[in-house]
């Protein structure tokens, strides 16, 4: 009976909602993008990427969501608010503004997909002020974080 009863507050936990905060950030230096997963119970999960292609501040804050959604799906959870710092990302994501550049198409198409595997998830814009969680590593990433690097999309 207890092991229903672990099983069944596993399963209330993946359901409840996780939160992203997500930033990336390019410059002559090189790009790279950081993430924090905190799940209900408050646990942050931080995570750091090193872009290892020349890319402009709007690829390197798709690439930090969509690495943020990849995370969030294989950790289990369902339900997923998003909070990100770029507004042309935030807005092409809730169809408020259009993708017109064919990469900014494939992020967000990429985005889309990583979105649907969640019974809920929301992206929202919040100010780069209030995004405190993530640009923590902007300048760039601590370097006991855990580290990914991602080659050209």
């Amino acid at each position: 009976m207890s092991e229903d009863r672990e099983t069944e507050g596993t399963e209330q936990t993946l359901n409840k909602p996780w939160s992203l905060y997500t930033d990336g950030a390019s410059s002559a230096e090189g790009a790279g993008a950081c993430l924090i997963l905190t799940d209900p119970d408050g646990t942050d999960m931080p995570y750091a990427l090193s872009l290892e292609f020349k890319s402009s501040n709007n690829e390197a804050e798709y690439e930090a969501l969509f690495a943020g959604l990849r995370l969030a799906a294989k950790v289990g959870a369902k339900n997923v608010m998003a909070h990100v710092d770029s507004l042309l990302v935030a807005n092409q994501v809730n169809r408020e503004y259009e993708a017109r550049e064919t990469n900014m198409i494939k992020y967000l198409e990429q985005v889309k997909q990583a979105m649907a595997l969640f019974d809920s998830c929301k992206v929202e814009h919040i100010p780069r002020s209030k995004n405190k969680k993530a640009n923590a590593g902007r300048g760039f990433v601590p370097k006991d974080l855990p580290r990914a690097s991602v080659k050209m999309p």
